[in-house]
């Protein structure tokens, strides 16, 4: 059976802190500020570059989405009906100009092709569809959306979401050959969705509404992935673009007065960025990636039940872990360090080296059940939930240890404690949702609060 001691778990947080930095070295969010594409770090928000490319000598019309295609950077212009094509430092490539008109949203879909979304029919283009092209910009054909206009989609890992406008306006389901899934989120709900991006730390996703007609108030939403209802709105004005930060806060851009801000979902608040009229965002990594070795570790592994992911031995120990091999594969949904293993469950860990990831190791774990005869459940309370300064702790054992993680499973705070009840200083720690690990000698529970 495979044990650790509290030292050896401290240390599996410390490594596992390490991915943060890892995967931001050279991770950017780019968010298209016209005519400028300006660089943000994908934690806070921060700017690091405000003008990394200038597309004023391109005579730009409206440059609406930046997609990251294996070493290049494809920025998709609506109104001059072209693609531009830029290296990772930013320079000029050239242009995709036959069979798009009217063009807006893109991704890179199955890890094989890229989607964009089209309206139009000059240059030989489709009219209302999706236009599907390979790496290298060549056409591989496109299948029709039915008369109706999409604005965005996104690959979810196992199918595609398309968001629409005007009467129709939905997000729509579409397996990876274009055939259709059903919907989302139905008509009628909202009118004119433009950027939709998955919320990391629920099984939701955002969606960027422009209009207010139709009875719905412009701004962000979240809705369900699950069955597509609605979890939360907020009335943020006619918006554009849509992603999430690290931080757990969330960038909306808009047009000119408005232009980028980065928004606080609990508090309900935002901070402006700038006003400038600003278009959709999207996450890229400026390092070209040489795949690292695939992680080494016991195919299948036993633990006492209450074993979180951080216990796993693997080697790299930095490594980050997913619930299922597309997952890791697309490296979408990376689960926190503290979730709880399942037995029975195969979990994937990727190793991480200069921003690359590497292919999954696959690992089956089996849980034992600790034999204890008496008083063999740990409580545990923390009050006040949400906590503005001192958050307390009060358990029915002896606690060992705490440890404090971020939304994303980013190491914060390690305390010894040998006590039943303490209480810790939060009032620093910015707005948003934590997650606390309460070690005794019998259990280890993993808590959720928030932090006012």
């Amino acid at each position: 059976m495979n044990t650790s001691s509290l030292s050896q778990r401290t240390l599996f947080i410390f490594l596992f802190a390490l991915i943060s930095n890892f995967l931001c070295a050279q991770q950017r969010i780019a968010v298209l500020q016209e005519p400028f594409v300006v660089l943000l770090d994908p934690i806070d928000g921060s700017i690091i570059d405000p003008t990394f490319i200038d597309l004023s000598s391109l005579n730009p019309g409206t440059p609406k989405d930046l997609l990251q295609v294996e070493n290049e950077l494809w920025i998709s212009d609506q109104l001059e009906d072209r693609i531009d094509r830029f290296d990772l430092t930013g320079v000029y490539l050239g242009a995709l100009t036959t069979g798009l008109d009217n063009i807006k949203g893109m991704d890179i879909v199955n890890q094989t092709e890229v989607w964009v979304t089209n309206s139009g029919s000059g240059n030989g283009a489709p009219g209302n569809s999706i236009v599907r092209l390979d790496f290298a910009g060549n056409n591989l054909g496109f299948f029709s959306t039915n008369g109706d206009t999409a604005f965005d989609l996104i690959d979810t890992g196992s199918e595609v979401y398309l968001s629409y406008i005007n009467a129709n306006t939905r997000i729509e389901r579409r397996d990876y050959t274009g055939a259709l899934l059903g919907d989302l989120v139905p008509t009628g709900v909202v009118t004119f969705i433009q950027q939709l991006s998955l919320n990391p730390l629920d099984d939701t996703i955002y969606a960027a509404v422009f209009s207010n007609s139709g009875g719905n108030t412009a701004g962000l939403y979240e809705f369900s992935r699950t069955d597509g209802s609605l979890v939360n709105s907020w009335p943020e004005g006619s918006l554009r673009g849509v992603m999430p930060l690290d931080n757990g806060q969330v960038l909306l851009s808009a047009g000119g007065g408005y232009g980028v801000k980065i928004f606080d979902p609990i508090s309900g608040s935002g901070t402006t960025l700038w006003t400038a009229a600003s278009q959709y965002m999207s996450r890229i990594n400026l390092s070209p990636c040489t795949t690292p070795p695939t992680p080494t570790g016991e195919a299948n592994q036993t633990f006492d039940q209450g074993a979180i992911l951080l216990d796993i031995v693997v080697d790299p120990n930095t490594v980050i872990w997913y619930a299922t091999e597309n997952d890791a594969l697309t490296n979408q949904n990376a689960l926190l360090g503290t979730t709880l293993l399942i037995d029975g469950a195969t979990y994937y860990a990727v190793s991480v080296v200069d921003d690359c990831p590497s292919l999954p190791l696959a690992v089956t774990i089996t849980l034992v059940v600790l034999e204890v005869t008496e008083n063999p459940i740990v409580t545990c309370q923390l009050y006040p939930n949400p906590v503005k300064d001192q958050l307390r702790i009060k358990s029915n054992e002896v606690i060992q240890e705490i440890t404090i993680f971020s939304a994303l499973g980013r190491y914060l705070l390690a305390e010894t404690i040998q006590e039943k009840e303490t209480a810790l200083n939060l009032e620093h720690y910015p707005t948003g949702v934590y997650f606390i690990v309460v070690s005794t000698e019998k259990e280890r529970k993993v808590l959720r609060f928030i932090k006012q």
